[in-house]
């Protein structure tokens, strides 16, 4: 636990420091406030009271799902960069280097944790920026609908939709000696996470469909996919959301194991990319 805390405080220092990374954090919600509140600025009086306008309990529903998908797109984002960082070392042979003081375990542990923590913080400056603009524009205690037990419910999902990516994105991230040469496998698998914006306008449509219900419990959809559903759904079904997490839970044991033996063997492999076929081996030796 030692040494993987020390990589969680490596990668939080070496991003912290990184010119793009610190831009980023910055300039992302810019980009946001621009796109969602300009438009507001051109209806007067009446725009800015929209949310104003909306019952207490829809808002108490549309607060925390949309505090969990800020949330969970970060850390997501923050998860995918768990990729890059393990095939730049594996391509510039650092691995070499670092795994003579740890274990390969302890290194995707590291980066795992790592990252998520980035996630929080971007979330956080986020936050901290937006926050006031928001209590000042719209007449509504945004906090008192985001300190609640169904935040707490949202955030599960967001965490263990992170967990379950950036598992999979580690160990996919060792089998890749050159990013802009990865072949189409690995670009499916990046593609991942976006696959539940296909299923948005059925969960729009009705959050209960039996479409909708199935790709609730299929791990690659079900974070984004239950934080959507809830978010609109007056009563939830209890049974429903416990077999998603359930699931959700097996899946990230079962993936994180697998992805701690393509990384074991494909970090410290050079010269090329792995092939589907390589991965499928790795995933399965002892």
């Amino acid at each position: 636990m030692n040494n993987t805390m020390k990589v969680v405080r490596w990668e939080i220092k070496r991003n912290m420091k990184s010119k793009s990374f610190v831009i980023g954090l910055f300039l992302t919600p810019a980009m946001f406030a621009l796109v969602l509140f300009l438009p507001s600025f051109f209806k007067g009086a009446n725009g800015s009271s929209e949310m104003g306008m909306m019952s207490s309990q829809t808002l108490a529903q549309i607060v925390p799902g949309i505090f969990a998908g800020i949330i969970l797109l970060s850390i997501i984002y923050t998860g995918m960069m768990t990729f890059q960082s393990a095939s730049q070392e594996r391509k510039d042979k650092m691995a070499e280097i670092i795994l003579s003081s740890l274990t390969p375990t302890e290194l995707m542990q590291g980066k795992i944790f790592g990252y998520f923590v980035l996630g929080l913080i971007q979330v956080f400056v986020w936050i901290s920026l937006a926050l006031p603009f928001i209590l000042w524009k719209f007449e509504v205690s945004i906090l008192s609908y985001l300190f609640t037990f169904d935040t707490i419910i949202f955030l599960m999902f967001a965490i263990l939709g992170y967990l379950f990516f950036a598992a999979l994105f580690v160990g996919l991230g060792a089998t890749i000696e050159d990013v802009s040469a990865s072949g189409s496998f690995q670009g499916m698998v990046l593609m991942l996470p976006f696959v539940p914006v296909m299923f948005i306008s059925s969960i729009l449509q009705d959050p209960n469909s039996t479409v909708v219900k199935a790709v609730s419990y299929i791990p690659f959809t079900s974070p984004f996919v239950m934080i959507f559903r809830l978010t609109l759904m007056k009563d939830w079904i209890w049974w429903e959301i416990a077999l998603s997490v359930a699931i959700l839970c097996l899946s990230i044991w079962i993936c994180t194991k697998l992805a701690g033996k393509i990384f074991k063997i494909g970090i410290q492999k050079y010269g090329k990319n792995a092939t589907p076929k390589e991965i499928w081996k790795w995933m399965w030796s002892s």
